[in-house]
Formats: C-alpha cells, sequence, structure tokens
C-alpha cells in the first residue's frame, strides 16, 4: 500500500513560563506528522530546541522539499531508515526523531502490536520526576503546589540565585530533588561551590552542570561529588558515549536530541556496554513524543518524562502520567490518538 504524509504546526501553551539557565518559554510550536497507509494512521512528533537546531519553519521547509524520498524509506528496516534521514536531515535532529517514531508507530499498528512489547520493554516503570522551571522566588509556592501529587521534582538551577531558589524550594517540600543546571555553572570552582551546598539537600543526581565538551573538569567534580552526574548537552548521539566515559556517571536520552527510537535502542546498548545509568527525559512535547520514548521507559533507571503534564492544552491522549507513575496502554504503536 502507498504511503501518505501529512504535517501541522501546533501551538502549546505552558502551565507556567519554562525558563532554564540560557532560554525562558511559555508557549511553543510543534510539528505533527501524520503517516498512512490508507488503513492505519500514525503518528510523530518534531519538539525543536534551540540549543540545537532552529525552529519548525526551518523544519516544514526541509519536509516539502524532501517529502517523496521520505515517502520512500522502508516501514521495516529501522537501521536502513535511520542511514537515509541523517543523510537528509542532518541539522535536525527532532525531524529525524518525528519521521523515526511515525514510522515506528506505523510499523507497529500494522503488527497490531504495542512499541513496548515490541522492544522487549515492560509496564514497569520508574517514577517519572516533575520540573520546576527557573522563576521568581515568590512563584515558587506556587509551583510546589502545582506539583504536589509528584514524589520528585526536578529543579532548574544556573542562575546568580540559585542557593535563595534552593532555600524556598525547601521551605515548602522535603522531597526527592534531581538537580539540572543546563550548562550553567562555566567553572570547576563554580561546580564544586555549587555542589557543596547541594550535598545536604537530598539531591538524588546532579544534570549537566557545566558546558557541554568541558569533560576534563566534568570528570574533577565526578571525583569531587558524592552526588552522580548526568550528562545531558554532553549526551545528544550515539556517537557521543565513547567520550563520556570517566566524566559521567549516567547519561539522558531524548529522542529530540538523538534522532529517534532507533538512535535511543543504540545509546541503551551502549550505555550498558560502557555502565552508565540511563535517564530519559524529554523537551515540551505533546502526548506524542512522551508516548513514543516511554515505549523504552523500562530500559531506564530514571525518567523525566513530564513534558506533556508541563503543558496546559495537550491535543493527544496517550500514556498516561499519574504522580510521576507512567501508564502505558496495550493499544499497538505507541498508543497515541487526538484528545
Amino acid at each position: 500500500m502507498s504511503l501518505s504524509l501529512s504535517w501541522s504546526v501546533v501551538r502549546v501553551n505552558t502551565k507556567f513560563e519554562f525558563k532554564i539557565a540560557r532560554s525562558a518559554f511559555s508557549h511553543y510550536n510543534r510539528l505533527i506528522l501524520e503517516l498512512t497507509d490508507g488503513q492505519y494512521l500514525a503518528y510523530g512528533e518534531a519538539a525543536p530546541n534551540i540549543r540545537y537546531e532552529g525552529d519548525t519553519k526551518e523544519i516544514v521547509a526541509m519536509l516539502d522539499e524532501k517529502k517523496p524520498q521520505i515517502l520512500e524509506l522502508p516501514v521495516d528496516d529501522a537501521e536502513t531508515r535511520q542511514l537515509a534521514l541523517e543523510k537528509m536531515f542532518p541539522d535536525s535532529f527532532s525531524l529525524q526523531a518525528a519521521i523515526d517514531t511515525v514510522f515506528w508507530d506505523l510499523y507497529a499498528k500494522r503488527d497490531e502490536t504495542p512499541l513496548w512489547r515490541h522492544f522487549g520493554a515492560s509496564k514497569d516503570l520508574a517514577i517519572s520526576s516533575y520540573t520546576i522551571g527557573i522563576s521568581d522566588l515568590d512563584a515558587i509556592p506556587a509551583k510546589i503546589v502545582e506539583a504536589a501529587p509528584y514524589p520528585i521534582l526536578k529543579i532548574k538551577l544556573g542562575t546568580d540565585y540559585d542557593h535563595e531558589i534552593m532555600r524556598t524550594i525547601r521551605k515548602e517540600t522535603d522531597k526527592v530533588l534531581r538537580v539540572d543546571v543546563n550548562e550553567g555553572w562555566k567553572s570547576i570552582d563554580d561546580a564544586k561551590r555549587g555542589t557543596e551546598w547541594l550535598i545536604e539537600e537530598n539531591v538524588e543526581f546532579l544534570e549537566q552542570p557545566m558546558p557541554a565538551l568541558q569533560l576534563d573538569d566534568i570528570a574533577k567534580l565526578r571525583e569531587f561529588s558524592p552526588i552522580p552526574i548526568v550528562a545531558d548537552e554532553d549526551s545528544v548521539r550515539p556517537e557521543d558515549l565513547k567520550n563520556l566515559v570517566g566524566a559521567y556517571d549516567g547519561i539522558n536520552i531524548k529522542l529530540m536530541k538523538c534522532g529517534g527510537l532507533t538512535n535511543a535502542l543504540k545509546m541503551i546498548e551502549l550505555s550498558q556496554k560502557y555502565e552508565f545509568d540511563i535517564m530519559m527525559g524529554c523537551m515540551l512535547e505533546t502526548s506524542i513524543g512522551i508516548s513514543a520514548l516511554a515505549q523504552l521507559g523500562s530500559f531506564a533507571r530514571w525518567l523525566d518524562l513530564d513534558g506533556n503534564v508541563l503543558i496546559a492544552d495537550d491535543p493527544y491522549l496517550g500514556v498516561g502520567n499519574i504522580g510521576g507513575k507512567i501508564i502505558l496502554n496495550d493499544k499497538p504503536g505507541i498508543g497515541v490518538e487526538p484528545r
């Protein structure tokens, strides 16, 4: 059966302004792909991030140009498909991810199988964290109230008032915290000082405390820190992992960075080889992107799959999230449908 591909750009609004060390947004544009063979309809999502690539307008232009080649990609040969995608779209990992996802979704729908089962994964997933973005101190209590159902919080730092943020949060809650600095501590001395005052704050791990590629400094921080260090901006593609040995305890896999489920599977295999703990994370994504990566969620020690619950108007239904418990369904593919 011949394939047909269409797409649309949707705007999603965040419940609170989402601010990290390098950016702040209250809404995002997301590219939604629909692929059909006339019998089954599959979904994929591109959630571009300015740290890695351009915006949705640039992605749409790429799609317009390459649509005939996309429709020639194999549904049942992920390796061949991924090699072709990397040649077609070397400058957009999120577009690679969207296309790879939509083909995997179609493949599993034809097989009438949930993708998690096809991948040999399970429904037994770790509890996901809920992210508290950088904000003015007086806005933190409302964010903590919003996060009340979630037992694990991920705190964004990387400001000149990090101490005040942590003190304000600790006045409101004693929950387990994960800290993500998004490259915000620029020197080893800054990173050591930041780590010292986090040691007594019940912090489970410290994510990307320093700029990517400062691996010698990260390795020194890892020797200094009793808190595990997890790579994010340093852990983009499968080929990055070999360079992180000795610098990090774990790596963060995101579909929108790595290029899709096919590359995520490669990163899982390499993490086992290099003895990294695995975290699975996300951008601010709809339930399409979150549900896609959740299919591999049982392979991770840590989950941060909260992108869909941080937006106010998710247009899709997929995996559930009840107090951080990610609930996979038994629907074929990634298990997503329009709301």
